[in-house]
C-alpha cells in the first residue's frame, strides 16, 4: 500500500483552512432557518382561526407540548441515564490505535509494514467509596426529578384551570355589556364625536378597552400554557374541575393526605446536603481502586500478526491516602454543616409559613365566597331595576355596574387561586391523575 504523502498534508491544510472560512458560511445557514421559522409564524399569527376547547382535551395537548414540562420530563430521562450509567463504566472499553514509524528522509514512500494496529482491551473499576457515592448521588437525583415532574404537572394543571375561569369570566362580562347595549362601537366614531364624549360614553369606551385587553393577553397566555399557537383559542366551561374546599375545608393535620409531595421535596433537599456531609467526610479514608488491564487482543506489525494471550493479563489494585494538612477538607466538611443548620432553620420557618398560610387562607376563602355570592346578587339586582332616562341617574347605574362587574370578576379569580393553594396539596384529589400519568 503506497500513500502520497505531500498530497495528504495538502488536503489536511486545506481542509484545516477552508474549515474556518465555513464558520460564517454556516451562520449563515443557520440565520436563514431562523429567519424562515420568524416567516412562517407571521403569516400563520396573522390571521388565526378560532378553535374551540374542552377541558380533557387542553389537559393532554398541554401534557404533550408544554414546554416546562417537557423540561421536567427530560430532566428525569437524563437522571435516569445517570443512573444507568455508573453500570455501563464497568463494561469493558476498546481501544484501537495505529502507529506509523518511518524515517524523515522515507516519509514519501510508505507501506503497509510501516503501520502498526492494535487493539486493547480494559476494565477500570472506580473506588468503592467513589462507586457508592456516585450510585447514591444517582438514584437521589432519579427520586428528585420524579418529585418535581409530578409537582411541576400539578401547578400546571391548577394554572390552565384558572386559566378556563378566567376566560368564562371573559366571556360572562363581555356578554353582560353586549346585553345591556353597552358595548360602544367607538371606532367609527369621528374624532369631534369622540372628544365630545359624555362621561357614560367614556366609561363605556372603558370598559369595551379592557375587555379587549383581557382578550389579547388570555389568548397568549393560553397558547403559552398550551404549547399551541397554532389557533385562537376559545375555553369550553364544560368539564372543569369542581373543587370545594369552602363546603369542606381541608383538616390542615392530616399529614398523610396533605401536602406529602412537598414535605418529600424539602427531604431530599435535606438528604442531598446530608451526602454532601458523608461524602466529604469519606475523604478522609483511603480509597481502593482496581483494574484489570490485557494485552492487545489483537496486533499487526511488520507484517506480523498477534493475538490475545491470557498469560499477559494484569490486574492493578492501589489505594491513596492524604493527609488534610492544608485542612482544605475540614473546612469544607465545616461550611458544610452550618449550610445542614441554616437548610434545617429554613425548612422549620418554610413549615411554620406553609401552616400558617394554609389557616389564613381557609377564613379568607370563605370570606370572598361570601363577598362573590353578596357581589353577583348586587349585579343581578341592579340589571333587574328598569332602565331610566335621565342622565345622572344613567351615569350612576353606569359606574355602580362598572363596580360590580370588577369586583365579581376580581373575586371570582382570588377565589380559583385559594382553591388552587389547597388543590396542590391535597394528595386524594391527585391520586387518578398520577395513575393516568404514569401510565
Amino acid at each position: 500500500m503506497k500513500l502520497n504523502s505531500p498530497t495528504y498534508f495538502i488536503f489536511i491544510w486545506t481542509c484545516f483552512f477552508s474549515g474556518c472560512n465555513s464558520v460564517r458560511e454556516n451562520l449563515d445557514k443557520q440565520y436563514d432557518r431562523v429567519e424562515k421559522i420568524y416567516s412562517e409564524t407571521y403569516n400563520q399569527s396573522k390571521n388565526k382561526e378560532g378553535m374551540e376547547l374542552a377541558w380533557g382535551e387542553a389537559l393532554k395537548m398541554m401534557m404533550v407540548n408544554n414546554l416546562e414540562l417537557q423540561r421536567a420530563i427530560d430532566s428525569l430521562e437524563r437522571a435516569k441515564e445517570s443512573r444507568a450509567q455508573i453500570y455501563w463504566d464497568l463494561v469493558p472499553t476498546l481501544r484501537f490505535s495505529a502507529n506509523l514509524s518511518k524515517a524523515l528522509s522515507e516519509v514519501g514512500s510508505v507501506d503497509s509494514e510501516d503501520i502498526r494496529f492494535n487493539v486493547f482491551s480494559t476494565i477500570n473499576f472506580p473506588g468503592l467509596i467513589n462507586l457508592y457515592s456516585r450510585k447514591y448521588t444517582a438514584l437521589l437525583g432519579v427520586i428528585k426529578a420524579d418529585w418535581d415532574l409530578r409537582l411541576k404537572r400539578r401547578q400546571l394543571t391548577i394554572r390552565l384551570r384558572e386559566l378556563f375561569l378566567e376566560y368564562s369570566d371573559f366571556e360572562t362580562r363581555k356578554e353582560n355589556v353586549e346585553k345591556t347595549q353597552l358595548w360602544s362601537a367607538s371606532e367609527n366614531k369621528k374624532p369631534a364625536e369622540l372628544l365630545a364624549s359624555t362621561p357614560e360614553e367614556i366609561l363605556i369606551e372603558q370598559q369595551a378597552f379592557n375587555l379587549r385587553i383581557s382578550e389579547n393577553q388570555l389568548s397568549q397566555t393560553i397558547s403559552k400554557i398550551l404549547g399551541n399557537f397554532e389557533y385562537k383559542w376559545k375555553l369550553l366551561s364544560d368539564g372543569i374541575p369542581e373543587l370545594s374546599y369552602v363546603e369542606n375545608p381541608l383538616d390542615l393535620n392530616r399529614t398523610d393526605k396533605l401536602g406529602v409531595l412537598l414535605r418529600q421535596k424539602q427531604a431530599a433537599d435535606l438528604e442531598a446536603l446530608r451526602l454532601t456531609e458523608f461524602s466529604t467526610k469519606l475523604r478522609y479514608f483511603p480509597d481502593l481502586n482496581l483494574g484489570v488491564s490485557s494485552p492487545p487482543l489483537y496486533r499487526v506489525g511488520n507484517g506480523v500478526e498477534t493475538g490475545f494471550s491470557a498469560d499477559d493479563m494484569v490486574f492493578r489494585a492501589s489505594s491513596g491516602f492524604s493527609l488534610d494538612t492544608s485542612l482544605r477538607v475540614t473546612r469544607q466538611l465545616k461550611n458544610v454543616r452550618r449550610q445542614i443548620e441554616f437548610q434545617n432553620r429554613f425548612m422549620r420557618e418554610q413549615i411554620r409559613e406553609q401552616i400558617q398560610r394554609a389557616f389564613l387562607a381557609q377564613e379568607e376563602l370563605v370570606l370572598v365566597e361570601r363577598e362573590l355570592s353578596l357581589a353577583r346578587l348586587r349585579l343581578e339586582t341592579l340589571d333587574a331595576q328598569p332602565r331610566s332616562t335621565e342622565l345622572d341617574e344613567i351615569r350612576v347605574f353606569l359606574e355602580k355596574r362598572f363596580v360590580l362587574i370588577g369586583r365579581v370578576s376580581n373575586l371570582q379569580l382570588k377565589k380559583a387561586r385559594l382553591e388552587g393553594g389547597f388543590w396542590l396539596i391535597d394528595e386524594e384529589e391527585w391520586k387518578d391523575e398520577e395513575i393516568n400519568f404514569e401510565n
